[in-house]
């Protein structure tokens, strides 16, 4: 499969390590995915880089991925501009199975970067919020500076059926 070319819309910075990029594709067909599956991301002339659709689902644009700095490609994306290209293939793998937890309650439990492919499933439940019991997610950091959609955190505590907790190993 060859890459389809992806104009970066806005590169969000998350923490001090951790960036959300949005794309739009320069064909103009979107790209639909379910939650938890990824896309391979490639960065012309560095490589190419497996990461977790991290948007929602009943909104396919932007399409949007959450990546930490950690190598050479991913260091690479992060340091992209508005209007920079990038190649995407996919999506790949298999979607979390939403279906199956329909009339239960759900509880999503994540740690640091692991939110990231969690965040599609919660935009899904919440989307289609009648079709389940209680939601719980629980998400945890090594300190406060390291919780990711800290602004979205706190937009999705002060709803009234759902439930939030957020946790840190070191609170300084």
């Amino acid at each position: 499969m060859l890459p389809r070319l992806f104009q970066v819309r806005r590169v969000q910075p998350e923490t001090y390590d951790t960036f959300t990029l949005e794309l739009e594709p320069e064909d103009g067909s979107l790209l639909v995915f379910r939650p938890g599956q990824f896309n391979m991301l490639y960065l012309f002339g560095v490589g190419e880089v497996a990461i977790s659709v991290s948007g929602e689902p009943e909104r396919p644009s932007p399409l949007t991925h959450t990546l930490r700095a950690v190598g050479a490609v991913t260091r690479g994306l992060c340091s992209l501009k508005p209007g920079d290209v990038v190649g995407v293939r996919g999506p790949f793998g298999n979607s979390w199975p939403l279906g199956e937890a329909e009339g239960h309650d759900v509880v999503l439990v994540a740690g640091g970067i692991g939110l990231a492919p969690l965040r599609p499933a919660l935009y899904h439940l919440l989307a289609h919020r009648g079709r389940y019991g209680r939601i719980v997610l629980l998400c945890g950091a090594r300190s406060p500076k390291d919780l990711l959609f800290r602004r979205e955190l706190e937009k999705w505590r002060g709803r009234f059926d759902l439930e939030v907790t957020a946790t840190v190993d070191y609170a300084a």
